[in-house]
């Protein structure tokens, strides 16, 4: 089995999901997440590994590193920011100003362009 393969078998096995629930909720076969669970799907599709990842809740690059479609040097560190995508808009902005505020407290200048 590959290494996104695995990943992908332990987060849905972890999720309590069965092949056919999850490929349903991916809109794609139980077979082709059999397939890529397996190893046997050499290549799979970009768009199907960003459905896996979004249906059992975790970002795609971890999907996309253990495919081997990106590295750790093609992650900005910015983008590494976990579970800003469950916050709500006001959340976001609360957060975008505490990481401004940091920045200037730094003496670096790279505050929002956002209006807040």
């Amino acid at each position: 089995m590959s290494c996104l393969g695995d990943l992908i078998k332990n987060k849905r096995e972890a999720a309590g999901l069965s092949l056919k629930r999850l490929g349903t909720a991916c809109g794609v076969s139980d077979s082709e997440i059999m397939k890529i669970e397996n190893g046997s799907r050499k290549s799979p599709n970009w768009n199907t590994l960003c459905e896996i990842s979004q249906t059992l809740d975790f970002h795609p690059f971890e999907l996309l590193l253990a495919a081997g479609y990106i590295t750790e040097n093609d992650i900005h560190p910015n983008s590494q920011i976990h579970g800003l995508e469950k916050l709500c808009a006001d959340d976001v902005k609360m957060v975008q100003l505490f990481i401004d505020f940091l920045a200037m407290r730094s003496g670096k200048n790279n505050i929002s362009k956002e209006e807040h």
